[in-house]
């Protein structure tokens, strides 16, 4: 599989699972509100995509050939830079 088709593939996931689960700022908004609750402070929606990320990575470490790890690594990566507070953008960019 080459880099085009792997982003292509990574894209229709988003798709998929949009259409299941809504969109990733509702999700993760919702996500993050319930973990504040949780652990009694505030926890972010782009905390909740660079957690979910790091879980993926974690799989990887076990199993680097599992492609849906990979796969969604590359989207929770996209959702951080969606989700990155103000105080980060043009930072690199």
């Amino acid at each position: 599989m080459n880099p085009k088709a792997i982003l292509k593939r990574a894209a229709k996931l988003i798709d998929d699972r949009g259409a299941s689960y809504g969109g990733i700022e509702q999700s993760f908004d919702r996500a993050a509100a319930i973990a504040s609750l949780k652990l009694d402070k505030v926890v972010t929606a782009y905390d909740v995509a660079t957690i979910l990320e790091s879980v993926k990575d974690a799989r990887i470490a076990t199993n680097i050939r599992h492609v849906d790890s990979h796969l969604d690594g590359i989207n929770y990566r996209a959702f951080r830079l969606c989700l990155a507070r103000p105080q980060t953008k043009g930072k690199g960019s």
